[in-house]
Order: structure tokens, then C-alpha cells, then sequence
């Protein structure tokens, strides 16, 4: 490798004036030596000082200048900030990058990389193609906000505002730093007090897809990407599936690389459930090719690695996952036959068709039950950094699903794509939804999560089409496609589908109660095409030389009933984050439900202490979901500022 030794690092800030006239606040780690280095940029309204620099900052100990701003109107930026991903957001990462190519620091090369947010800004700058950026890594992140993040399947949720939108509240509301702004400091923040708006109200107020998302997208505009692309998830977090879909839209455009591990939200060095690798070593890989012009030999690999899962028994948390990384050109792989399985009788799933002189009509009901999904666990771990809500043993749910599986295997099969379920329904109300799980069904029975699908049925023809109600009774052939995966499913184990009515930790429960049919005859033959492939060959990753699963701060997740007021609920505590929340649903009537989430950032500055505690409370009946966000500011100890805010979506299609 071409970055070999450590050299010393220097920290400076920076405050940089854009058009408008706000201030964006940057933080800088470079060599403290003389010459012109690349810049590595990244952007967050996490602030930038709250542990993301400590990430990259040993890079510069590389030969590399890391650079990161707090988004305008977080941290110690100035100006407002109303909304995720807001255009002006936008127009300072484009001006950022061209900015940094400009430094007497910098050599005119330009890498972009992020985590989360990070991730999702490093794609749309890709797609901006800014004339200096040359190459990003985009960890865990999406081209599509709302299909993937806000509104997966056509529902909202329950994340976004159990979680998110009262974690962003409390910090987007906070004071920027006196000592860097000086006497400016209290105009800036009284400005951000004013202008900023809790980001959970623009979620509510597009509940439908349209202009404010699609300008958010960058999904179907990557012919625009002029940059080397590295995508990174992994299966136990929620973006896999989009990354894997950007690769696969980019083949033939840029450079491009995937790497899919076991991995939650985390960078890969750190994150559960392992096994973790050397991330500086692959990244260092990355950037030397691209940055410095170093023949690293990364692009003579093939470029797209994946962790291949293998049974293990299921448990909420999982330092290390059983399996192996393996090596592939294409996504889908080019290897790819689809096995397909129909719905049959005496819950069968057989590789033919149903008999033509089978009984001339045949269907299975499945329900709302609102206990369906507890399971399936949280994806992407959740509320919790470290994905700790893991599926358990999906036995617990098939009282409350219908369920089909083969009979044993008479051969390892590897399941490697996005399975899809063709199935003929109809229901008897106009809003109804399917929650659609493949398991690995060992000998003894435990059923192991592979991949699962949710589905709003109003959204059954989206994006092509805006979502409709349905027409109680009809027939509709729908097609539900689950999560990207790659799965070993070992030969004398059972592969099974199931399909229930909710999903309760993750999605927010229909307007009403429904019984749905599935039919499986001749004439509407229900089916799964499983993408299988060969084995695929074994992939070389550098392992961590002493790789210890992270240690995790105390959580809190409770799943229980209210025998009086007849409600589900369940309630967490995460004091990594300082949030809590309990979610309710009504057990006689599903539109009644609502999340109370509470969330406080607390700093000191120059001798003052400084409490903001938002209080977001989303609820809902039949007609309409209303979304109430509250900041209360405390100086020490006494009340200083408070606001309330509203907002409301009908309920027309969820």
C-alpha cells in the first residue's frame, strides 16, 4: 500500500460564509506537516464533535484532510434549519466540496463519505457531480428516503416517531457554542429557536410520496454519477436492500464496489453482530486508488462481496453471526436461477403448480392480529445504536399468520437476491396490509427471520402508480418483494413462508380490522421465486487483530398488554441517546394508536448549563393521524424557552 506511516495531525476550525450569507461550521484533522493533501468531506446535523471526527481522524494520519460541517441550522452553524435533506442542505454540500478543493491544503482531490445521513448526502452529491469529487463511501444509506426510510411498504413508520423525529427535535433546538461564535452566539441561536422546525412535522405533512420527497431521491437520476462509488451495509441493518439496488444501477457507469456484511448500523470495525473486519485497511484501499493514484490492486477484485448467512439459533443479540463472506460480480448475481414454490393444501409449499382438477376454488384467511411481528424484532436494531432486537424464533407468530413450508431439503440451497411473492388476495376492507416472512425451519423445528416484506395493500402498484383503496371482495394480484439477502439454507431444514396481518414493532397498525384470503388454485396459482445460486466463491477480508464485541450502554425493550384498557403496547429506554417511548394500540379498535417519545441534549457552556427536552406525541383514530412536537429549554435549571407544533395527515390510504 502507497499510505504507509503515521504522520503527526493538526485540529483547526473553520467558520465558511456561503451565498446567503449563514456560516457553516467545520471542523478540520490534517497532517501537520507542509503539502497538499485529498480531502475527505463529510457532513452531519448530528454535530460534528460528537464522536464522527474521532472516526476519520486517524486518516489524516494517512496523508489524508478530513473535513466535517455541521448542516446549516444544527450544531454550530448558523441559519435554520426546517426540514431533512433540505435543498439549501444540498447547495452547501455542492459549495463545500468545491470549497475544499480550493484550500492550500488540498491537491484538488475529493473523496465524500458518510454513516446514515452521512451516507444519503454522499449520494446525492454523487448524483450533483460536483467537478472535484472523485470518489465517495456511502455506509448504511438510501436513494430513496421515503420508499425505504419513512414510509417502507406505504405505511408509516413507528421508528420515525418513536425515535428520530424527538432525538433530531432535541438537538436541532439546541444552543450552538459560545466560544466559537463569540458574541454572536446568542442571535445565532435565538434565529435557530425561531426558524427550525421539528423535522417529524414535514414527515406528517407528506405522508403521500411527491415533490418534497422526490427532490430528496436521488433513485432513477444516478445517470448523472461521474464519481467511484463504494457502498457499504449490512443484512442486520435497514438499507442493505437500497445499496444493493444502487450498485445494480450504476453497473456500466462508474467504478463501483458493495460490501454487504452481517453488520447493524455501524462502520464495519465496530459493529454487531460480527464478524467485524479491518475497515481503515479496505477503506485505505479505496481512497489511496482513487485519491492518490496508488494501484492498491482493490479494483482487480471483484466488486461485490457478501456475507452468506448460515443457521444459527436466533437471539436478540449476536456478537458474531454464522456465515462467511463470498465474492460475486453482479447484483442480482448473474448466477441467479429462481426456484419456485406454490402455495398448496395441508400448508404445503411444492415446485408444482396446483393439480387442474384441483378443488376449483381454494384460499386460506389470514387476520389483523395486532400481536403479529413481535418476532421479527426491530430492523436495523431500531431505537438502539446496536441492533439488540434481533428475530427470535418465528414459531411464536404462526398462531397469528398463515403459514406454508416444503417438506425437507434434500440439498443445500443458497438463496442470494430479493425473494418475491406473487399472490392473488382479496379483502374485506379498503385499507389492509401483509407482513411476508421466508424462514429456515431447522430439524428441531426453530424457525430462523431470512428475510421478510411488508406491504400496504393501497400501495400494491406503487411507484407506478398512486396508491387506491381496494374494493372489498375483489381479487388483486400483487406481488411483494422481501429483503435483499444471501442465505445458506442447509440441506434437511425446511424453508417456510408466512403471511400475517401486522407488524407490530415496526409499522403503524391499518385504520381498521381485516380478514384478507389468500387463494392457491389452479386459476390463481399463489407462489415464491426463491434467487438461488451455486456456491459462491470465498472472499478475502482483512479479519480485526483482536476483535471484542463492543460494549453496550443499558437499554430497556418491553412487549405487554394493558388488561384493563384493553391496549398492546411496548415502551424502551436507551440512554446512549437519552429517549424513551411507549407505543399503544387499541386491541378493540387498530386506528387507535399513538406514540409518546421524550428526548433531551444537555450541554455546559461557559459555566451555564443548558437542558432541551422535546416531547413528541403522534396519534391516531380512523380519520386522521396528528403528529404534536414539544421543546421546553432549561438555563440552568429554569424554564427558558418553549414551542409547540403541529401537524396532521388523513388517514386516506394507511
Amino acid at each position: 500500500m502507497g499510505s504507509k506511516g503515521r504522520l503527526p495531525l493538526q485540529t483547526e476550525h473553520a467558520r465558511v460564509p456561503v451565498e446567503d450569507g449563514v456560516e457553516l461550521s467545520v471542523l478540520i484533522h490534517r497532517p501537520a506537516v507542509d503539502g497538499r493533501f485529498p480531502c475527505l468531506l463529510s457532513y452531519t446535523p448530528y454535530r460534528k464533535g460528537s464522536g464522527l471526527g474521532d472516526t476519520f481522524s486517524t486518516f489524516a494520519e494517512q496523508g489524508y484532510v478530513i473535513v466535517i460541517f455541521d448542516v446549516r441550522g444544527t450544531g454550530e452553524s448558523t441559519g435554520v434549519c426546517t426540514s431533512v435533506y433540505s435543498a439549501e442542505e444540498r447547495s452547501d454540500g455542492y459549495f463545500m466540496v468545491e470549497w475544499c478543493a480550493r484550500q492550500p491544503w488540498c491537491d484538488g482531490n475529493v473523496g465524500m463519505w458518510g454513516i446514515s445521513y452521512g451516507a444519503v448526502v454522499s449520494l446525492q452529491m454523487a448524483q450533483a457531480a460536483p467537478p472535484h469529487l472523485k470518489a465517495i463511501i456511502a455506509r448504511c444509506g438510501t436513494d430513496d428516503p421515503y420508499a425505504e426510510w419513512t414510509n417502507p411498504g406505504g405505511s408509516p413508520r413507528n421508528y420515525m416517531y418513536e425515535m428520530y423525529s424527538t432525538f433530531m427535535t432535541a438537538r436541532n433546538f439546541a444552543p450552538p457554542d459560545p466560544a466559537e461564535l463569540g458574541d454572536r452566539w446568542e442571535a445565532a441561536w435565538a434565529e435557530r429557536l425561531e426558524g427550525n422546525v421539528p423535522w417529524g412535522i414535514s414527515f406528517v405533512e407528506n405522508m403521500k410520496d411527491g415533490p418534497f420527497w422526490r427532490e430528496r431521491a436521488v433513485r432513477g437520476r444516478l445517470g448523472t454519477v461521474k464519481c467511484a462509488v463504494f457502498l457499504v451495509d449490512g443484512w442486520a441493518d435497514w438499507y442493505n436492500t437500497p445499496m444493493l439496488g444502487i450498485f445494480a444501477q450504476l453497473k456500466g457507469k462508474v467504478p463501483r464496489r458493495a460490501l454487504i456484511g452481517p453488520w447493524s448500523h455501524q462502520w464495519p470495525q465496530i459493529a454487531l453482530p460480527g464478524p467485524r473486519i479491518d475497515w481503515e485497511h479496505e477503506a485505505l484501499r479505496w481512497w489511496d486508488y482513487w485519491l492518490k493514484g496508488i494501484d492498491t490492486g482493490i479494483m482487480e477484485e471483484p466488486p461485490l462481496t457478501l456475507f452468506v448467512r448460515e443457521y444459527s439459533t436466533p437471539q436478540t443479540l449476536i456478537p458474531v453471526d454464522s456465515g462467511s463472506f463470498r465474492a460475486d460480480t453482479e447484483w442480482p448475481s448473474t448466477r441467479t436461477h429462481d426456484l419456485r414454490l406454490y402455495l398448496a393444501d395441508h400448508s404445503r409449499l411444492i415446485q408444482h403448480p396446483p393439480a387442474s382438477d384441483a378443488c376449483r376454488e381454494a384460499s386460506d384467511d389470514f387476520s389483523y392480529v395486532p400481536d403479529a411481528g413481535v418476532s421479527v424484532g426491530k430492523q436495523g436494531g431500531g431505537p438502539f445504536r446496536y441492533n439488540c432486537l434481533m428475530p427470535l424464533d418465528q414459531r411464536a407468530d404462526e398462531s397469528h399468520s398463515v403459514v406454508y413450508s416444503t417438506d425437507a431439503l434434500p440439498r443445500t440451497i443458497y438463496v442470494v437476491g430479493r425473494p418475491r411473492v406473487g399472490l392473488f388476495v382479496s379483502s374485506d376492507q379498503p385499507v389492509s396490509q401483509i407482513l411476508v416472512r421466508l424462514c429456515d425451519v431447522a430439524p428441531d423445528g426453530t424457525s430462523v427471520l431470512i428475510s421478510r416484506g411488508f406491504l400496504n395493500l393501497t400501495a400494491r402498484e406503487y411507484p407506478s402508480r398512486a396508491p387506491s383503496a381496494l374494493e372489498p371482495g375483489k381479487i388483486y394480484e400483487i406481488d411483494v418483494q422481501l429483503l435483499a439477502c444471501a442465505y445458506e439454507v442447509q440441506s434437511g431444514h425446511r424453508i417456510r413462508l408466512m403471511l400475517s396481518g401486522a407488524d407490530f414493532l415496526s409499522m403503524w397498525p391499518p385504520p381498521r380490522h381485516f380478514t384478507s384470503k389468500v387463494y392457491r388454485d389452479p386459476k390463481r396459482p399463489s407462489h415464491m421465486d426463491l434467487p438461488t445460486v451455486g456456491e459462491l466463491p470465498r472472499a478475502t477480508l482483512r479479519a480485526l487483530t483482536h476483535d471484542t464485541p463492543p460494549t453496550l450502554p443499558p437499554v430497556r425493550f418491553v412487549v405487554g398488554r394493558d388488561v384493563i384498557n384493553q391496549t398492546l403496547l411496548y415502551e424502551f429506554e436507551n440512554t446512549l441517546f437519552g429517549n424513551k417511548a411507549r407505543f399503544e394500540v387499541s386491541l378493540r379498535d387498530p386506528a387507535v394508536a399513538q406514540i409518546i417519545s421524550e428526548a433531551s441534549f444537555a450541554c455546559r457552556y461557559e459555566e451555564t448549563d443548558y437542558l432541551v427536552a422535546a416531547v413528541c406525541k403522534t396519534s391516531s383514530d380512523s380519520s386522521c393521524l396528528i403528529h404534536e412536537a414539544e421543546v421546553r429549554i432549561l438555563r440552568d435549571g429554569k424554564p427558558y424557552w418553549n414551542k409547540t407544533w403541529t401537524a396532521e395527515a388523513a388517514r386516506e390510504f394507511f
